[in-house]
């Protein structure tokens, strides 16, 4: 297979997930919703994952002085508003307002989670990390809502009917079909 070599960049990275993160905005006594692509499980116990955001963001400032974040994960149907939540800035716009989207109450953290998301995941900061041209906010996962609609009888999470989606250059991409179930390619030789 032949091969071309381009600059480093992380625009051959595939796929991007693609998540809305809400984070109290006491200036306005209200939520900001945030467009993540950047977003990564970094450990199992405790349950925690992060968040790349960049300073000039708005909600950074909130990020730092709440010290709580839900990430939501959207279904496809949600995609026009969630790529809205990324092309605005909370500074000038109410998010929930403008998208129709519902903030309830979390379980555990003064940020509101998005009704609409079938999984919501409650997060206290640990820490931040300084990358770069973004800071790592690492969540300690402390409440996780799930919508019954997503669960099978057994109550087990049915990736099936999440209907998530991703970014791929540019693009959003439904999430296809299963090709495998992890440990099937033990037998491999």
């Amino acid at each position: 297979m032949t091969k071309v070599t381009f600059e480093p960049s992380l625009g051959f990275f595939m796929p991007w997930p693609v998540v809305l993160v809400s984070v109290a905005d006491p200036t306005h006594d209200r939520a900001n919703l945030i467009t993540i692509g950047a977003v990564a499980p970094t450990c199992a116990s405790p349950p925690t994952l992060g968040i790349a955001v960049t300073p000039v963001r708005y909600s950074y400032a909130l990020l730092q002085e709440a010290r709580e974040f839900v990430v939501n994960i959207p279904t496809a149907r949600l995609a026009r508003a969630v790529d809205y939540c990324g092309s605005v800035s909370g500074r000038d716009v109410d998010k929930f307002q403008a998208t129709g989207l519902t903030p309830v109450p979390g379980r555990k953290v003064t940020c509101p989670v998005v009704a609409e998301c079938p999984i919501n995941l409650e997060c206290r900061t640990t820490q931040v990390a300084k990358l770069g041209s973004h800071d790592f906010f690492f969540g300690e996962i402390v409440a996780v809502q799930v919508s019954m609609d997503v669960l099978t009888k057994e109550k087990r999470l049915d990736p099936n009917k999440v209907g998530v989606y991703v970014g791929v250059r540019g693009a959003y991409r439904a999430v296809g079909e299963a090709i495998g179930q992890y440990g099937f390619g033990k037998d491999l030789h």
